[in-house]
């Protein structure tokens, strides 16, 4: 077979050593080349094998084997392209294996963080979570009152009762997110002692509680100066209690190391809910303008010679003894049915469906009197001051 012939074929993929059988590798001699082709090449001639279709491309395949390998330039040539072939393989791999071993280890951490993502929320996230649970749950309410409120004024139609039904209280009709707070501070130090329990002490002083539950820590500011915040949520019996803490608890600093740990103390929802703003603009109306009224002619005074009119007036003896009007004599029962029981529907006591009681609104009013009373106090008392500073 010719030179150039042979150079081509040794760049071939093909193993020639293993074709001309066991035992053969680049180190061996070419007589043991020699005696494993005759071998291997007796095994597979076509004139042994008419069964094997292969059997023509396999024995042409064993020649080619053996000039390659026999020729010493061939040979060097099919050795090196071999040694790169086989160096590729094992390079790839060892590619394959770290490729695999970096693509499970991504897919266990990706799977890992996903896991701990799902067991460990954000803790705002819980937060709001509780919150729309609350206001959910505060308007299931409203509506089973609604429909309770329609059912007994149907039976109230058909069925008259002798007695009216007792008010409900303010307790049970505010909704649990309009009695609901949210306190945060710092949790560390001191702030790492504060527990739902202990919250739930502090806090009694401004009513009684339905719930406290604390929810887990975050972090919180720039990166290189995060600090991890506490954040509790308690639900009050009555909107009292809830409103007296947001109104009070942060002015308790000088009380106790607890109290000066606060940072915030918030309704739930982040704004104080609609009937106590709605009660704090109706408790101030506008003064009315009195109509002006001519000027009345001097009365005739019923006994003369008295500068002053007497303490009953003439007409109401008249009235009770029966100087006019009922000629019987008889002094007359007054008749209340021209009043009525029922607040205007503008009125900040009108009775609604998930509204405080008449008795939480008057305290709700002398809380916020008491407040706007200090603030005037602290003001005067600072206008004062400086105008001392001034003389």
């Amino acid at each position: 077979m010719p030179g150039d012939d042979l150079l081509t074929h040794a760049q071939s993929s093909i193993d020639f050593y293993a074709l001309l059988g066991e035992g053969i590798h680049p180190g061996s001699t070419l007589s043991e080349i020699s005696r494993a082709y005759r071998r291997t090449a007796l095994k597979h001639h076509p004139d042994k094998n008419r069964s094997d279709p292969d059997a023509v491309s396999k024995f042409h395949a064993l020649q080619i084997a053996h000039d390659v390998l026999s020729d010493p330039a061939a040979k060097a040539a099919y050795d090196n392209a071999r040694a790169a072939r086989e160096a590729r393989e094992r390079q790839n791999a060892l590619f394959e294996g770290k490729r695999k071993r970096m693509k499970d280890d991504l897919e266990r951490r990706e799977s890992g963080a996903f896991k701990r993502r799902k067991d460990e929320d954000d803790p705002e996230e819980i937060l709001q979570r509780e919150i729309r649970r609350l206001a959910e749950d505060g308007r299931r309410r409203r509506l089973e009152r609604e429909e309770a409120l329609r059912k007994a004024e149907e039976e109230a139609k058909t069925t008259p009762a002798d007695d009216p039904p007792p008010p409900t209280t303010g307790a049970s009709t505010v909704p649990e997110i309009h009695r609901t707070i949210k306190v945060r501070w710092p949790r560390t130090g001191p702030g790492l002692t504060l527990d739902r329990e202990r919250l739930e002490s502090m806090f009694s002083r401004f009513g009684p509680t339905d719930s406290v539950f604390v929810l887990k820590d975050r972090e919180v500011g720039p990166k290189r100066k995060k600090r991890v915040m506490g954040t509790a949520c308690l639900m009050f019996k009555s909107v009292v209690g809830a409103h007296r803490a947001v109104a009070d608890a942060r002015g308790l600093g000088g009380e106790g190391e607890e109290w000066a740990l606060l940072e915030s103390v918030e309704w739930a929802e982040g704004r104080e809910p609609e009937f106590v703003t709605s009660h704090e603009r109706q408790s101030t109306p506008a003064p009315e303008a009195v109509p002006a009224t001519p000027a009345e002619k001097p009365k005739a005074r019923p006994f003369p010679g008295v500068a002053t009119d007497p303490a009953t007036p003439l007409s109401n003896f008249k009235a009770r003894f029966g100087g006019g009007g009922g000629g019987d004599g008889l002094r007359r029962v007054p008749s209340f049915a021209s009043f009525t029981t029922a607040s205007p529907a503008g009125s900040p006591f009108a009775k609604g469906v998930g509204s405080p009681s008449l008795e939480e609104i008057t305290l709700i009013r002398l809380k916020n009197a008491e407040k706007k009373r200090l603030e005037e106090q602290i003001r005067r008392e600072e206008a004062e001051a400086e105008g001392k500073g001034e003389e």
